[in-house]
């Protein structure tokens, strides 16, 4: 402790603000010797010297203010600093860098070697740190204090360990490589039948003694955590008189066994001495819990099995659609070289076209069904909720199924009794709910004899503050299903009997896509069917409620017939940027007596529309993968414009893309209707008529 007379006066330092005044007061009692230092102009100021310091005898008895540190620190280096050390203490205490230094640090700290006149070795520690420090002033503290009784300190405890080391009968290297992975280590004396504890870091769970008998503790050990069917392969293992004789050509040798409480142990014994004919006489016992390494295997075993079962799914797969896509490109091939051959018998070629149709609308469905199923396998579910007209998708769903049925003498009744709506206007996925509807519908037709008849319904069953639970059902009186394999219904690539491929066209991912895409919505699905009587399969699925306004996204069911409404005079514009695309659509058109002009990507659509006068165009079909400018960012491009027919002209979407985001960003961008590739003549006219119906034009 510094003496009454060694007491700083702070009242003289009238520079200092009270921040340095704070740390002069730490160090004051810390250090040796004390300095204020000004780092742009070198000067110094000694703010502590005990006697018996090397500095001191430079400095002599009087504190004082000098004015060149740099020179202050070569005369002391000179004097005490050893010759081989003096250019690193320099360059550490010049002004200059110390400042650079304390500019990006508070402090810095610096350890050196001082040789007293009297050849007595000491060592110092200096401390820097930031003082006072403005645009004209930059000011430092710098103390030192002797560190020789730290350096003792550790220099003995260093030859403590160092001695405890070299002691050790035990490689710790392996100890340490050993003790990485293993929990419990011991050392094993072979010829005396006795171990001791090395380590144990799970000592709670691995209660074992800490030294013993090695025979009797492993049959104690074993009778008590052992699992029943290990314990005659532990004791085995663990026997210590074979060793010797099992480990003659071998450094480790390793088994696993199960636990009582279900975990999984690794025992391993490792070479630890031999004598002098190479007898092993110590070993090293190591254990660790393995039940993690066990639980991916398990998974991993897992993964194999599925990964197996996917790959006979994937030939069941490739065998099925080898056979399934072929059998319409035969058809097609087929009836080409047919009508070739008959090019002027006018019945055989209106026979033939059919039949090429037929081909090829069942090769679109196929490929149809496979991408559904690869995106809802693929988690690539589209969560999207939009607000629709639920009874616009039951009429659009019945009115298409009422006109195959047709085809086939089936009787399809929509049940009025049981069709009950309370909540027409809902938030949901409307795409997944019409293709579900449509899977189910089709399904039944497909597989009901001609006479027979398909029932169909939709009720709402109960209802809570945010959401309604709707029943949607479907019945036939078709093949049915036997009750055995009604339990294998959803399942991909399902068909009761082999000649199903055949008499019934389909991929099988029928139900396999309903079952997923009920689920994705938060549904249930239930198939009940009987062998030659017929099926039902009845969904609940839930809505959000409360929509106000679905002008944007919906459509009005159509009560009103679009039979008479005139094409005849209209204007078109197709923004197509495939040539045989665009003269199909112009031609189905055309026909109709529609007056049509083009545009080759979004683009030029946009510049069409803008430049045209007001009311000019009557309807616009957009495909949605241009160059330059895509399908929904024209159309969002027309809404946007300042013109009185911008947010009102039917904009219809005409592309290959068939999924549910794509029809939903359709609608989200502003289009009317989505239609899909190859485009159907039919439904073009259908989905023309319908938005002339709903916007009044003409």
């Amino acid at each position: 402790m510094p003496t009454q007379k060694e007491e700083l006066q702070l009242n003289t330092q009238q520079d200092m603000s009270s921040e340095d005044i704070y740390v002069l007061k730490k160090l004051f009692t810390e250090y040796v010797s004390l300095y204020r230092l000004e780092l742009n102009s070198g000067k110094y100021e000694i703010l502590r010297l005990v006697e018996n310091t090397n500095a001191k005898q430079l400095v002599g008895e009087e504190h004082t203010i000098f004015a060149d540190y740099d020179e202050f620190t070569r005369r002391y280096a000179d004097a005490f600093v050893p010759e081989t050390e003096q250019e690193e203490f320099l360059d550490w205490h010049k002004c200059e860098n110390l400042k650079k230094r304390l500019q990006e640090k508070e402090s810095l700290t610096y350890y050196y070697h001082s040789v007293s006149k009297d050849g007595k070795d000491s060592y110092y520690e200096a401390y820097a740190v930031k003082g006072k420090a403005d645009g004209k002033n930059f000011y430092i503290f710098l103390g030192y204090r002797n560190v020789d009784v730290i350096l003792y300190k550790e220099k003995a405890i260093q030859e403590q360990l160092q001695k405890a080391l070299d002691e050790a009968k035990l490689s710790n290297e392996i100890i340490e490589a050993i003790a990485k992975s293993y929990q419990y280590i011991s050392r094993i004396d072979i010829a005396k039948d006795w171990f001791e504890e090395i380590a144990n870091r799970d000592a709670e769970n691995m209660n074992y003694k800490k030294s013993g008998e090695v025979t009797s503790g492993n049959r104690n050990a074993c009778k008590k955590f052992v699992a029943e069917e290990y314990q005659e392969a532990f004791l085995k293992f663990a026997d210590i008189t074979t060793l010797p004789v099992r480990m003659k050509n071998e450094e480790t040798i390793v088994m696993e066994y199960q636990m009582k409480d279900g975990n999984w142990h690794k025992l391993r014994f490792i070479e630890k001495k031999r004598d002098k004919d190479g007898n092993l006489t110590h070993v090293l016992c190591a254990i660790r819990s393995i039940s993690d390494v066990k639980k991916k295997e398990q998974e991993l075993l897992q993964q194999v099995a599925e990964a197996r079962k996917d790959a006979a799914l994937k030939s069941r797969f490739l065998s099925n659609m080898s056979h399934d896509i072929r059998t319409p490109i035969n058809g097609i091939i087929g009836m080409t070289e047919l009508a070739d051959r008959y090019p002027d018998n006018p019945e055989i070629q209106k026979k033939c076209r059919e039949k090429l149709l037929e081909s090829a609308r069942h090769l679109v469905s196929m490929v149809n069904d496979i991408l559904d199923m690869n995106k809802l396998e693929t988690e690539q579910f589209v969560e999207n909720d939009i607000p629709f007209n639920l009874a616009a998708v039951l009429n659009r769903v019945n009115t298409d199924q009422q006109m195959q049925a047709g085809k086939k003498k089936i009787d399809y009744v929509v049940d009025w009794k049981k069709s009950e709506l309370n909540h027409m206007y809902l938030m949901g996925n409307p795409v997944y709910i019409e293709k579900l509807l449509t899977v189910i519908t089709d399904n039944a037709v497909k597989f009901t004899k001609p006479g027979g008849n398909v029932s169909v319904w939709c009720r709402e069953i109960s209802e809570d503050d945010e959401r309604a639970f709707y029943e949607f059902g479907c019945s036939d009186n078709g093949i049915g299903m036997s009750e055995e394999f009604a339990g294998h219904a959803f399942e991909m690539f399902s068909q009761e009997n082999k000649t199903s491929r055949t008499q019934y066209e389909g991929t099988g991912f029928g139900l396999a896509i309903a079952k997923k895409i009920t689920e994705r919505l938060g549904g249930t699905i239930e198939i009940k069917s009987k062998k030659n009587c017929g099926t039902t399969v009845t969904m609940t699925i839930p809505f959000k409620t409360g929509v106000q306004n679905l002008m944007q996204y919906t459509e009005n069911v159509n009560t009103e017939s679009t039979e008479d409404i005139p094409l005849e005079g209209l204007h078109a514009l197709i923004a197509e940027d495939n040539e045989l695309n665009l003269e199909i659509a112009k031609l189905m058109l055309e026909e109709k007596g529609i007056c049509v002009e083009c545009a080759a990507d979004g683009k030029e659509a946009v510049a069409k529309f803008e430049e045209s006068e007001p009311g000019y165009y009557d309807v616009i079909f957009m495909d949605i993968m241009m160059p330059y400018m895509n399908g929904w960012d024209a159309t969002r491009k027309i809404r946007t414009l300042q013109r009185p027919d911008a947010d009102k002209i039917p904009i219809i979407a005409m592309s290959a893309n068939a999924f549910a985001e794509d029809i939903i960003k359709s609608h989200i961008s502003g289009m009317n209707w989505h239609l899909t590739k190859p485009i159907d003549a039919d439904k073009l006219m259908t989905a023309l008529k319908e938005c002339i119906r709903k916007n009044n034009i003409r």
